[in-house]
């Protein structure tokens, strides 16, 4: 199959917005939600550029912090997630689904996934990724390659989204103890990038893909407590005009 033919087919099969009806309902369900249980605060809206073609990047240190590029943004979001996602209780593995998430296992080529991404960005559409990959404890690690190769593959702006929650997302261990709700800060960076001119006949070399790797996790660490950082320390982590 031509690769023009195969772009055909997959901007036919990811139509930017789709599932609009489905993901309306389940935003309005997590804006109750939060205003019943969560005391959220966004801070940076004001960064948010009014459309795509954007990558959003996040950090993942709670299955929870999904929450936080629906909640902050009013965008069409498109997903890419973990296919088993092994940290999140059994409950609320449905909600991908009902979500319509683009699918990944780690380890595999997931060639579907990533053609579907330069689709719906293809699009103007809006796509978030958490670039380490999965769900663990802060402070934030070595990001997995995914996202610095679709930002380098696409060369697209990229909008880092920071996401901290109190006592680790314990929403209803604070309502009882407490007698308050827990506080969610979810800071939204400048945007920055293209990391490069996007050329999705090219396929980025692995040097190229660590140190754009290396960028997106220092956007990201310089929104977040520095307790949380892990290893971006340094003041490059913090958010700058024209990166």
């Amino acid at each position: 199959m031509s690769r023009s033919r195969r772009k055909s087919e997959f901007l036919v099969k990811y139509p930017y917005p789709r599932n609009r009806t489905r993901r309306g309902i389940l935003r309005g369900s997590i804006a109750f939600l939060v205003s019943l249980l969560i005391n959220y605060q966004v801070e940076g809206k004001e960064n948010l550029p009014k459309e795509g073609p954007l990558l959003i990047v996040g950090n993942h240190f709670h299955f929870l912090d999904t929450i936080g590029p629906i909640y902050a943004t009013e965008y069409p979001l498109e997903f890419i997630n973990d296919a088993k996602m092994p940290m999140a209780p059994g409950i609320v593995k449905f909600l991908p689904g009902c979500w319509g998430t683009l699918k990944i296992e780690q380890g595999k080529p997931n060639l579907e996934a990533i053609r579907a991404a330069e689709a719906i960005l293809e699009q103007d559409g809006v796509l978030a990724i958490f670039p380490e990959g999965h769900v663990h404890q802060p402070p934030l690690g070595r990001p997995l390659p995914g996202a610095a190769f679709l930002a380098l593959r696409l060369g697209v702006p990229i909008v880092p989204i920071g996401t901290y929650s109190e006592n680790n997302w314990d929403i209803f261990g604070t309502l009882l103890k407490k007698k308050r709700k827990p506080k969610v800060i979810t800071r939204i960076g400048k945007p920055f990038g293209p990391l490069a001119q996007g050329d999705i006949e090219c396929v980025p070399g692995r040097e190229e893909v660590k140190r754009a790797g290396q960028i997106i996790m220092e956007q990201i660490a310089g929104l977040l407590p520095e307790s949380a950082r892990g290893p971006y320390l340094n003041d490059s982590s913090l958010p700058c005009e024209g990166c």
